[in-house]
């Protein structure tokens, strides 16, 4: 009987004890004093990495928006891996450009080697930055927008996607222009905006006489005469050359302006 007395007396004090502990931590807490961990915890490696190297990662939360629009001027380019190591901060301060457009994915898998480090070295540069992906005809529609969605975040853009449009490849008029509306309305749903859409003049004139109306073209005709259309459609962006030299650029590149009263802001993701 004692036995049992005296095991009752120990956990009443061992509770009292533990009630006393959550008593305090209530107390720091009202006083704002935060409490210690029980054991350090390893910071993340990546910003200690960063700060040794005085360089700080750019931080994309998931429902972030960090569109930029810089509306110095309306000229812009459009690069891929042609164009090799860009030194983007010659780029932005040596030539009267305001946005750029990278190459990001094609047809069912390509990756754009040069993509990731351009992304984030134009960003870092002030431009505006918008990213496309070269539609393959002859590969479905859905291994085409899931290599797309994968690569391109759309809280990293500045600006809508753009799909480039040059090739019919081997499938029927009918095939192709079916399946290629179902992607550009699959990219429209999925990134909440219409995209941007690039073909050159006869292409257009051929294939896509009054198709995608409601849309924002990039119209490429690399002669002095501006793009004329069959059907009158209106276009934001002519591509008037694919020779130009821009400082920062050692080969040459697609050059790119914004066409009467139309703005960048049209564009913003």
């Amino acid at each position: 009987m004692h036995r049992i007395l005296r095991i009752f007396l120990l956990l009443l004090t061992f509770n009292l004890s533990l009630t006393t502990i959550s008593a305090e931590d209530n107390d720091h807490k009202q006083k704002g004093k935060p409490i210690k961990p029980a054991k350090n915890i390893e910071p993340d490696m990546m910003p200690v990495q960063a700060s040794a190297e005085k360089v700080f990662p750019r931080v994309y939360a998931l429902n972030d928006q960090v569109s930029y629009i810089n509306d110095q001027y309306k000229e812009g380019i459009d690069v891929s891996r042609y164009q090799g190591s860009i030194d983007w901060k010659k780029v932005a301060e040596s030539s009267q450009i305001s946005y750029v457009y990278l190459k990001a994915t094609e047809g069912e898998s390509l990756l754009d080697k040069t993509y990731l480090r351009n992304l984030e070295e134009a960003k870092k540069a002030g431009l505006s930055v918008g990213s496309y992906h070269f539609y393959s005809p002859n590969i479905s529609w859905e291994k085409q927008f899931k290599n797309l969605t994968r690569n391109v975040v759309k809280n990293k853009q500045d600006l809508v996607p753009m799909i480039d449009i040059e090739v019919r490849g081997n499938v029927s008029h009918t095939k192709f222009l079916q399946d290629l509306k179902t992607f550009v309305a699959k990219v429209e749903e999925f990134y909440g905006r219409k995209p941007l859409l690039y073909t050159y003049q006869n292409f257009y004139n051929q294939h896509l006489v009054g198709t995608f109306k409601g849309y924002h073209w990039m119209m490429a005709k690399y002669q002095k005469e501006r793009p004329i259309l069959k059907d009158n459609q209106n276009y934001i962006m002519w591509q008037y050359t694919a020779s130009g030299r821009i400082p920062g650029i050692s080969g040459e590149v697609d050059r790119s302006r914004i066409m009467g009263d139309h703005t960048l802001k049209q564009l913003k993701m």
